[in-house]
């Protein structure tokens, strides 16, 4: 029988269980999954960015080699994106997120590279340490680590669990299943409301495999 551990941050840090105050920090078998979450309040506006300001530049013409008075057209293109950056398992946590929004008439989410930068990193760290926590080796918060890595918003939250199975492909959809499994209500900020919350739009996705086998997922979301 397999082992899982879970976790959820809301847009005001960790949820508190229901009346007792637990964390929600869910610890037993992966079947049946056990999580409880309980509302603590409205997401976490973070202050406005400011405006951005972007430059355009015109085509430059330039004398022809040889020619000296007669202008040449230059066209200047715009830096091509690099490709995103992520791996199969990631991928597949991505479709399923996007999917099971997609079900329920919700647009889906845009990956955004940086913010899965950070959840990578948060992943690592929990595997370096063997640990499942919000808070970083560092000591800092989901939405601190996102405003390091330079992400602009205003709402954020994180979702962070573990798969101990032997098969790593079912990782992402087992990790899914089971936060999916928790009850869905308004105000309720559990792994699932995070997933199906109507003011996100972009999101980061984060799976490290650790030396044991152990994966750890960040999933990170942002308006």
């Amino acid at each position: 029988m397999s082992r899982k551990y879970a976790a959820v941050v809301g847009r005001r840090g960790l949820f508190k269980g229901a009346a007792a105050g637990t964390a929600l920090i869910a610890y037993g078998a992966l079947f049946p999954a056990i999580a409880s979450g309980e509302n603590d309040g409205a997401p976490v506006q973070e202050p406005a960015p400011e405006e951005a300001v972007v430059a355009g530049t015109a085509p430059v013409e330039v004398a022809a080699p040889g020619e000296v008075g007669t202008p040449a057209t230059v066209p200047i293109t715009a830096p091509r994106r690099p490709e995103p950056q992520i791996s199969a398992l990631e991928l597949q946590a991505l479709a399923l997120v996007n999917g099971a929004r997609a079900s329920r008439g919700l647009w889906t989410l845009e990956w955004d590279q940086t913010m899965a930068g950070a959840a990578r990193a948060h992943a690592a760290d929990m595997a370096r340490r063997g640990v499942v926590s919000h808070t970083g080796s560092d000591g800092t918060s989901p939405n601190e680590r996102l405003r390091r890595a330079g992400v602009q918003f205003r709402f954020g939250s994180e979702n962070i669990w573990t798969y101990w199975g032997k098969v790593p492909a079912e990782g992402p959809s087992t990790m899914h299943a089971a936060m999916m499994s928790e009850p869905h209500a308004p105000g309720l900020w559990n792994h699932i409301g995070n997933i199906l919350y109507t003011g996100y739009r972009r999101i980061g996705i984060g799976i490290v495999t650790g030396p044991n086998g152990v994966q750890y997922l960040s999933e990170k979301f942002a308006d």
